[in-house]
């Protein structure tokens, strides 16, 4: 049986806000290994399954997933942001 997106949602609600547990659930390969992650880090069952939910989200409705929890990688963060003068330069001005 599938669960709805906002069954799941609901599930993982109080770990939201918990940066280190989404790392964890963002580090893990699927719903069990997030919530063996998070248990060795926590020992905190709740937040553990709260977690694989969170993951189970990922897995079966990633749109809802990323509006969840959106993907930090940006190009400030990879080192791969233009400078305005770089924008200019590209564009024909100057």
């Amino acid at each position: 049986m599938q669960r709805s997106s906002d069954e799941i949602k609901a599930r993982c609600a109080c770990i939201l806000e918990n940066k280190s547990i989404v790392a964890l659930v963002e580090a893990s390969s699927s719903p069990s290994a997030a919530y063996e992650m998070i248990f060795a880090e926590t020992k905190d069952v709740s937040k553990a399954k709260a977690g694989r939910w969170l993951a189970v989200l990922r897995r079966d409705y990633p749109t809802e997933y990323r509006k969840l929890i959106p993907n930090h990688t940006s190009h400030a963060a990879t080192g791969t942001a233009q400078t305005e003068k770089e924008v200019r330069h590209e564009n024909g001005s100057s």
